[in-house]
């Protein structure tokens, strides 16, 4: 990646194109919270109407601009603008009544697409802003003119099925034609069969994320999500092309048996198509069967014993079948890892990853038979002795526990032979293991706890006896398992680091 073109001089005819672009952008907005005031317009017309103009804009940014620079600037204002403008409730006709900050998103999307494709990829700019401005926006139109569309909600946000197909359909008529007819000759056109199976593929996954958003999310995810699909499509061989289209259907085939198998919910089977459809499709087997060894076992640990543990389910936060949270906790970082190698091709990032990996297994591995064994557990902090199913306790069959799952992952990278040592298997388990034991410490610590007001058990629930609301213990309100899960993983990893060093 070069960022070379950031620090490039920048003609004064840029700084004025840029000035009067976004200054256009600042006045549409401030116009149309007039005119929706006048009008008496429900905001959502105004910020659809913005959003797709805002979006059909970047599609002249090449011809406008010749380097990066007042575009990252101006994207970086108003990204920080646009954040506080939610934050204070300001702008009605760009913010509802909803808690969402797509309007910070969007300008953040523009910035990093910017930083990493420019001036290489501009096509890849141009795709994924439209497809955001065009393919986005359908499906909100679409979901809300109907009279009885099919309504679902996977993370908290309404969508519908008829808006998600809408949404395809026009991601596919966007990406299709940009990549058969390339505007200004910034890359030679595809075949016409090439260009409809890569609109295929991305449509779907940039469908697939968009599902997943909240609280204004998909203005990034949807945008980066089209990119990072492109890029790769665009730069790579036949057979890599080939093998992420088997990972898209192997990760769907997985997604729906374990979602059958009542091992993931709703949400979760959505995410784990995602998640193995960069991992597999970027990474093939090398990659896949060291989650496959973190999943399988860790979800059939969950449901193995569950009568026993049924004392303690009172005290979790969630449940056996894992949702999209539970899954991006566990697997979000090692796909970004994924996602970096990709990029950059440094074989390092697989040792990494592997210790991702191993954190997520031996605090799950610690967890499930940790609570089957009748031992006592002691406060990582105090040693004093705490009820079965405390965060932050531990035990010794729960740390050998902790161990081997983390020992699994190490060594189902053996399957493969790609030059992991033994010193490294240890390095790796050493890491996973650690990475449980942060786990317990933030547990003990910061993770919110709960107390039930009727019987009076502390617990991760927001909810516990007859449905009532619980009051907060301890710890930081938004530091649940999943945040702490994400914290020791990425602690797991930057010891890993430190230790190949």
């Amino acid at each position: 990646m070069d960022f070379s073109h950031f620090f490039q001089p920048v003609p004064i005819s840029d700084w004025i194109s840029i000035l009067l672009l976004f200054g256009g952008i600042g006045l549409l907005i401030f116009l149309s919270e007039l005119l929706r005031q006048y009008l008496q317009w429900p905001g959502e017309f105004t910020r659809k109407f913005v959003h797709i103009l805002v979006g059909v804009m970047m599609f002249f940014i090449p011809i406008l601009l010749q380097s990066s620079l007042p575009m990252v600037l101006i994207a970086a204002v108003f990204t920080i603008v646009n954040w506080v403008t939610v934050r204070k409730q300001l702008l009605p006709a760009m913010n509802d009544a909803r808690e969402s900050y797509g309007t910070a998103y969007y300008p953040f999307a523009f910035l990093i697409l910017v930083l990493f494709a420019w001036p290489d990829h501009i096509i890849i700019i141009i795709i994924a802003m439209l497809v955001l401005a065009l393919a986005d926006t359908a499906a909100a139109i679409v979901g809300e003119s109907l009279p009885s569309p099919h309504k679902f909600s996977l993370t908290g946000d309404e969508k519908s099925l008829e808006g998600s197909l809408a949404m395809w359909v026009v991601s596919f008529l966007v990406i299709a034609t940009l990549l058969y007819f390339p505007p200004y000759q910034i890359f030679s056109g595809l075949a016409l069969s090439t260009a409809l199976g890569y609109a295929a593929l991305t449509a779907t996954i940039a469908t697939a994320a968009e599902t997943l958003s909240r609280k204004g999310s998909d203005n990034l995810i949807v945008p980066l999500s089209v990119a990072l699909v492109i890029y790769f499509l665009l730069t790579r061989s036949s057979a890599e092309i080939i093998q992420f289209s088997l990972g898209m259907l192997l990760g769907g085939i997985a997604a729906i048996l374990f979602w059958k198998l009542r091992l993931l919910a709703t949400s979760g089977a959505m995410a784990t198509f995602l998640l193995a459809t960069v991992i597999f499709g970027f990474g093939g087997w090398q990659w896949t069967l060291p989650i496959l060894a973190f999943f399988i076992p860790s979800s059939l640990l969950s449901k193995v014993g569950k009568r026993i543990k049924t004392r303690y389910d009172l005290v979790f936060e969630k449940g056996s079948e894992r949702d999209f949270a539970q899954v991006f906790a566990n697997g979000g970082v090692p796909g970004i890892i994924m996602i970096v190698y990709m990029l950059t091709g440094n074989d390092v990032y697989f040792l990494y990853y592997l210790a991702a990996l191993a954190a997520a297994s031996a605090d799950t591995w610690a967890t499930e038979l940790g609570t089957l064994v009748r031992h006592q557990p002691r406060l990582i902090t105090t040693l004093r002795k705490v009820a079965a199913g405390t965060s932050g306790g531990i035990t010794f069959p729960g740390t050998i526990s902790a161990t081997a799952g983390a020992a699994l992952i190490a060594f189902s990278s053996f399957v493969f032979p790609i030059g992991i040592s033994w010193g490294q298997v240890g390095l790796i388990t050493l890491a996973g293991l650690a990475g449980s034991m942060i786990d317990s410490l933030l547990g003990a610590t910061i993770q919110v706890q709960y107390r039930c007001e009727i019987c009076g058990k502390v617990t991760e629930k927001t909810m516990h006896c007859e449905d009532r609301p619980t009051g907060a213990f301890r710890g930081i309100s938004w530091i649940n398992n999943d945040i702490v899960n994400i914290a020791s993983i990425i602690g797991a990893t930057i010891l890993m680091a430190l230790l190949l060093k």
